[in-house]
């Protein structure tokens, strides 16, 4: 994302510049903070849009009306941000148990994380890598077997980099969206799709 400065635009867009820490490759990823909230739930919203008109809509809507929810979160999980030059580009939260997700059909014990979000300005700088590969490294610090996250088809940059860390589909974990998200409609057939990475 080299080129892009951090600036105040009419249409609230972000622009940033990706500084390069040479030790960490990129901006330092911290645990999110109070004052953090409204900053993390901002970026849902343009992180998702690209993928409106897929024929998930419906889904998309319920999803994004709980990842703004970021505060339900903040006690049960480590929720992560990158910050570059005072913005906020990048966020995700981390579960040390997938029960602590609430929905998950993950076995208990194993590692979980969801709510990854990059700002579509920031997107190509290794954002949601960084942020991932931290879900790795506490999922090993803390002894799991595994790490779980789902997502859907429609995602498809998001499935893209699960599987090139090396995540593996688990289908019998799979769940129908509207189970979790009850929409009403015939659009029933939506599949969320589960992934795991064996850390053993």
């Amino acid at each position: 994302m080299d080129g892009f400065v951090a600036s105040d635009r009419p249409d609230h867009g972000v622009r940033v510049r990706w500084h390069r820490d040479p030790v960490l490759g990129c901006a330092a990823i911290r645990l999110a903070r109070e004052g953090d909230l409204d900053a993390i739930a901002s970026l849902f919203a343009p992180s998702l849009a690209r993928y409106c008109g897929n024929g998930a809509d419906w889904l998309l809507d319920a999803y994004l009306a709980d990842l703004i929810d970021v505060r339900s979160r903040l006690d049960v999980a480590e929720t992560y941000v990158v910050e570059d030059g005072g913005v906020l580009v990048g966020s995700v939260a981390f579960y040390a148990d997938v029960v602590q997700e609430g929905w998950s059909s993950f076995p208990p014990g194993w590692a979980g994380f969801r709510a990854l979000a990059v700002h579509p300005r920031a997107r190509g700088g290794g954002v949601g890598r960084r942020l991932v590969e931290r879900c790795l490294a506490r999922a090993r610090a803390l002894g799991a077997p595994t790490l779980g996250i789902h997502t859907i088809e429609v995602l498809d940059d998001a499935v893209r980099l699960y599987l090139g860390l090396g995540f593996v589909r688990c289908p019998e974990f799979d769940l129908r969206a509207a189970d979790i998200f009850p929409s009403g409609t015939l659009e029933d057939d939506l599949v969320v799709l589960a992934f795991r990475h064996d850390l053993s």
